[in-house]
This record gives structure tokens, sequence and C-alpha cells, in this order.
């Protein structure tokens, strides 16, 4: 915690720059001098700093005759009005004095008004970056997960060409019994699970851009498959 001599020295520097004296730039030349400090134990030193650097007492007028002359009631008049003078030059130095507190401290709270300001307009964009970051890893999220899920499925649709049967037509039905357990096992971990209405759903798929196999609907309401030649 900085010392009221260390932040006088520092604020002292710094008006040597010509620069408005604030508390950010005296907080920065403490830390260059390893110092450091924050703005609630830098800020009453330098305050008291700006209204000694303004402040200019007057001077005092402390004459009362060396010597009692004439008659006591004229000392006591001459004493009278020099206390009065003296009140009244301390009081207008005080009024001063507190002027110069008040708008020194108001130049302090101004400026913590502003860093606060600056602090909160940047912790809201910050909140509205994370928030679009947020939404795009979501955005991300879902397309990873879809493209695993093609993939699965585009796999399974190889495999399904692969064990159909050269040259022969095969009934939809009879298709999941052609696939390998572990298949099988596999979608239902993933949620999907191999359901003949959902074969038919992604092997028509295929079909309609002509890849991997060709179907074709019977009058009993049944549908067959066989692999795409070529």
């Amino acid at each position: 915690m900085p010392s009221e001599k260390q932040v006088w020295l520092a604020a002292e520097e710094v008006h040597q720059t010509k620069e408005r004296v604030t508390q950010a730039r005296v907080i920065a030349v403490l830390q260059k001098r390893g110092r450091g400090g924050s703005t609630r134990q830098v800020g009453p030193h330098l305050l008291s700093w700006k209204v000694a650097r303004d402040y200019r007492p007057r001077l005092e007028a402390k004459g009362l005759p060396e010597r009692l002359q004439g008659e006591l009631v004229a000392f006591v008049d001459r004493v009278w009005e020099t206390a009065l003078a003296e009140a009244s030059l301390r009081y207008e130095d005080d009024r001063l004095k507190v002027e110069i507190e008040g708008r020194k401290a108001r130049e302090l709270m101004d400026e913590a008004f502003v860093n606060t300001e600056v602090a909160v307009r940047e912790n809201e964009t910050l909140k509205s970056r994370m928030a679009a970051m947020e939404v795009e890893m979501a955005a991300l999220r879902e397309r990873v997960s879809d493209l695993v899920a093609e993939e699965f499925w585009d796999r399974v649709m190889r495999e399904i060409a692969d064990v159909l049967p050269e040259g022969g037509w095969v009934v939809d039905r009879q298709v999941l019994r052609l696939l390998p357990p572990s298949l099988a096992r596999e979608a239902i971990t993933r949620g999907d699970d191999l359901t003949r209405g959902r074969l038919n759903k992604k092997m028509g798929v295929r079909v309609t851009h002509t890849k991997y196999f060709e179907s074709e609907d019977r009058e009993d309401g049944s549908r067959w498959y066989r692999r795409r030649q070529g």
C-alpha cells in the first residue's frame, strides 16, 4: 500500500509531464516503481495532493501591539480588530480549502465513474461475444453430430449392399437378418435402432440417388431390394 509521500511524488512526476493528473496515471507511475496500489488506496492521498497543489493560504496577520499604548479601551479595540481580521482570514482560507477539496473530489469521482462506465461497456461486449460463440459452438456440435450420423448410416448401407445376394431380390423384413449383431448393438447405443421402417427410409434415400440398391414394390404391398449393378 503506497504512502501519502509516495503518492505525492508520483503525482508530481505526472504533473511535470504536463498531462492531467489522474488516479490511473499516478497508479501507473507507482507500478513502475514497484509500489502498485488501488484507486481506494491512492485516491485519498491524491485528493490531499490536489488540494495542497491548488491551495495557497494567505499570509495571516499576526501583529499584536508590542507595547500597550494609550488607554485600555484603545488597546482592547485594536486586539478585537486584529482578532476579527485573523478570524476572517482563517475563515476565507478554510472556505477556499473546502471548495478546492470538493472540486478535486468531484474530479476523482468523475474519473471513477468514467472508468466504471468503460468497464461496464467492455463487460457487456464480452458477454455479447460469449453468447455469439456459444451459438456458434452449438451449431458446430449439431453439424458434427449430423456428420457422424451420416457416416454411420452410410456404413450400414454399404454393409447391406455387401450382404445382399448377387443378382437376387430380398424382401425388406429379411434385410435385418443379414446384418451382423454388432452393427445392431452400435445402432442401439446411438439411439437409432435398426428397425424395418428406419431401414426402408434410409435405403429409399439411396435408391432415389441411384446409390447401392434398387427397389421394387410388389402387389402384396411388400418391398424388395437388390444390389445395384455396377
